[in-house]
């Protein structure tokens, strides 16, 4: 199993519709690829004092052929309308893990 993390720092003022528009706009289009098989928004509770509010969305996928599938085809797409919406205000990262046990 394959695990894709993308970790969001949110500014305050906008987290609430930000975690709206995550749940009505970003996770249905990445579902509906099909590759991933779940996924789940969690937020960060360990938080370093910083600026803004820290989300992980995680994506679960069996094989890494169907991670390199979505990769390939379908992420920048996704992104790129989420990072036109809230440019300047939600800065992110992804890492992609490997479950061993």
């Amino acid at each position: 199993m394959f695990l894709f993390n993308i970790t969001f720092n949110v500014e305050t003022p906008i987290h609430q519709q930000w975690l709206k528009w995550m749940k009505a706009n970003f996770l249905p289009p990445v579902m509906q690829t099909k590759l991933p098989y779940n996924s789940s928004i969690l937020k960060l509770l360990t938080e370093v004092e910083n600026a803004g509010n820290t989300y992980s969305i995680q994506f679960h996928f069996k094989s890494m052929e169907d991670f390199l599938n979505f990769d390939l085809n379908h992420k920048e797409k996704i992104l790129d309308r989420h990072n036109m919406l809230f440019r300047g205000k939600v800065v992110h990262f992804s890492s992609l893990l490997e479950e061993i046990a």
